[in-house]
């Protein structure tokens, strides 16, 4: 298909034209994945299946093929970072993100359904090893902050327990405290603290355990991380992300409960974050 097709469809709010069907046109935006046109990838690929899945044109079961699509995908090249694959990769957690995100509206999904999700996500956040942001020409691979988006509207998930919220925040961690060659500068600690607010959201995690949670990136040695480029790259995201996570709590206009000890809990982190 050409790009004049989609921009057609578009504005014929997304119906299918009667010379194709969906499953035909699911499979061509599918293949849009791992494309290194930008737009092919964003604009129409991602667009058209958020309209799709929000108008409800699938069923649980094509759902549930796309899924299992969508989480091999995420092995895809991953031992091999900073290649045209880490598109693949990381637009299928995108569309994993989508998916939960119209399960949490109308819950169509099973629990072992999202309980696969989550164990792939888990999984990917740490096996990634593509930092990249935005790169010239092919635009967002953005991993990082993609697989941030699917732990977010997982957390909200009616179907996770206390251990997976748990779980989520203990992979957030574990991926920002390593020593790395790079330093996030896209917004990513931005997108992981929402994904944070929301587990806390939930109110199944103790003060006790999120205490112990801010406290796991104090307790790290910091020691000369200004004068170590890669502990120094850890370093300033980890203290961006507890930044991150205080902004979020000072302007969250739901008014989460125990909000204030929240605050308190990742002002004091902040404060205690010393590379010295």
């Amino acid at each position: 298909m050409d790009k004049e097709f989609w921009i057609e469809l578009a504005k014929n709010k997304y119906e299918v034209p009667a010379d194709h069907t969906l499953a035909e046109l699911t499979g061509e935006i599918f293949s849009y994945l791992g494309s290194t046109d930008p737009e092919l990838r964003d604009e129409i690929g991602y667009i058209v299946f958020a309209n799709w899945l929000k108008q409800e044109r699938y069923s649980t079961e094509e759902i549930r093929g796309y899924i299992r699509e969508l989480l091999a995908n995420l092995h895809i090249g991953v031992d091999h970072p900073e290649s045209d694959s880490v598109f693949l990769r990381t637009f299928s957690v995108l569309f994993l993100a989508e998916i939960v995100h119209n399960d949490n509206k109308r819950s169509f999904l099973d629990k072992a359904d999202i309980a696969l999700i989550l164990e792939e996500g888990l999984w990917y956040i740490i096996a990634e090893k593509d930092p990249r942001g935005h790169v010239p020409v092919q635009g967002w691979a953005h991993a990082l902050a993609h697989t941030a988006d699917l732990l977010l509207v997982l957390g909200c998930n009616q179907h996770l327990e206390e251990i997976d919220l748990w779980n989520i925040l203990n992979s957030i961690s574990e991926k920002i405290i390593h020593s790395t060659n790079y330093l996030y500068i896209h917004g990513e600690d931005e997108r992981l603290a929402s994904a944070v607010i929301e587990s806390l959201r939930r109110g199944l995690i103790s003060i006790e355990k999120i205490q112990s949670w801010a406290k796991s990136f104090t307790d790290q040695n910091w020691k000369g991380a200004y004068t170590d480029e890669e502990r120094n790259n850890a370093f300033q995201n980890t203290r961006n992300l507890l930044r991150s996570i205080y902004l979020e709590l000072k302007n969250d206009e739901e008014k989460m409960s125990n909000r204030d000890k929240f605050e308190s809990i990742f002002l004091k982190s902040i404060k205690d974050l010393r590379p010295y």
